[in-house]
């Protein structure tokens, strides 16, 4: 993994890392260093927990410390003798696929949890990427993606594998305080949940437009806003003057408690896997209204009910154009309506609850690395992952 920063992947990892050693396998988390926007949960590891640090290990393109990295990474491999090396996220993915060929592990996997190849780098920087996944895919036993949706973007868009090679294993989470949420009541004000990084491919700007627009339009809303990044100087202007309903809580170790004050979650971004505040918030019955972007298309239940003025209406969330005006609207409509909030909630609840369980994931992944021992004549090894 490449570090232990503020989102799904973290959680995924650590997650796996502790309930594989339940199943015969013996697991070591390897990750590297967090940089200063990202957000470090580090605080989530237990004493216990088999983690390796590589500190050279970090998202940045620097070559020198790259290959020191990819060096460590292989003397660790060369040390541990893995049967399986699993990596996750796209440098961790790249150095410790070279590290696994190099050091000659049996079983390679690497799991996509977003698209970096879109929208993350300029036109040349992508060219360059997607050929070193192409490379890398070739010397790769499974390639696993987050939702159906990526597949299509990695394999007939981007051409990394063909489809085949793809597996799709939702992100699964410990959700059980979620569930045990009420659904918001409906009345009142509508409170709005933005949780995120605040970088680029969030899209902060559209964040702080749609806010500008919405409260224009339905002054009853209120936004709370966690995390924090280089981008939160976009939402300056509109945390000065609203400040009696725009909040900013910044980072928070436990999100529980924020989810818990929301009706609706808003998410902006321009490029997503499978986003874990729409997971938490499903899990605790709050609908979403999110940006048509990566993995969100695939977390609405059914067809679209409706579509107008830019927003797909779907039974638990409404998928909606880049647009200001657009997404402000979906909100509008929904503090208009408040019935149809825990309705809504309800909906998502119950597709949580059967696809976004920590019990699914570990399921997928077992299922996964015991076919791939099969395949090479390896099941006798159970136990040395």
């Amino acid at each position: 993994m490449t570090r232990l920063n503020i989102g799904g992947p973290a959680i995924h990892t650590l997650l796996l890392t502790r309930e594989l050693a339940a199943l015969e396998y013996r697991t070591v988390l390897v990750a590297g260093s967090c940089e200063p926007e990202d957000g470090d949960m580090r605080y989530l590891l237990r004493p216990s927990d088999p983690v390796r640090w590589v500190p050279e290990l970090s998202r940045s393109v620097r070559p020198w410390r790259n290959l020191k990295a990819l060096w460590r990474l292989w003397r660790l491999l060369r040390r541990e003798r893995p049967t399986i090396v699993h990596t996750h996220t796209a440098m961790a993915g790249c150095l410790g696929r070279l590290a696994a060929v190099l050091s000659g592990a049996p079983i390679v996997v690497h799991t996509f949890h977003g698209n970096s190849l879109d929208r993350y780098f300029s036109p040349i920087r992508a060219v360059v990427f997607r050929r070193i996944e192409q490379l890398l895919a070739r010397r790769t036993d499974a390639l696993c993606v987050v939702s159906p949706q990526q597949i299509g973007e990695l394999s007939a868009k981007f051409h990394v594998a063909p489809a085949h090679k793809f597996r799709v294993v939702p992100l699964g989470l410990d959700l059980d305080e979620f569930f045990a949420l009420r659904p918001p009541a409906g009345n009142g004000p509508l409170t709005v949940g933005w949780f995120g990084r605040m970088v680029p491919v969030k899209n902060i700007a559209l964040l702080a437009a749609t806010m500008e627009n919405a409260l224009q339009r339905s002054p009853g809303i209120r936004f709370v806003i966690a995390g924090d990044g280089p981008d939160r100087a976009a939402l300056h202007d509109i945390l000065e003057r609203h400040r009696d309903c725009v909040e900013w809580i910044g980072w928070q170790k436990e999100i529980l408690p924020a989810v818990a004050r929301c009706d609706v979650l808003l998410q902006t971004s321009r490029n997503e896997g499978t986003p874990v505040a729409l997971i938490q918030g499903m899990a605790a019955a709050r609908p979403f209204v999110s940006t048509a972007v990566g993995g969100v298309v695939d977390m609405v239940s059914g067809g679209a009910a409706q579509s107008c003025d830019g927003a797909r209406w779907h039974a638990n969330g409404v998928l909606v154009d880049p647009d200001s005006t657009a997404l402000a609207g979906a909100l509008a409509a929904l503090a208009d309506n408040p019935a149809l909030v825990p309705r809504m909630g309800l909906a998502g609840r119950a597709i949580a609850s059967r696809q976004y369980r920590k019990e699914t994931l570990v399921l997928n992944v077992d299922a996964l690395y015991r076919e791939l021992l099969r395949k090479k004549n390896l099941g006798n090894t159970l136990g040395e992952e």
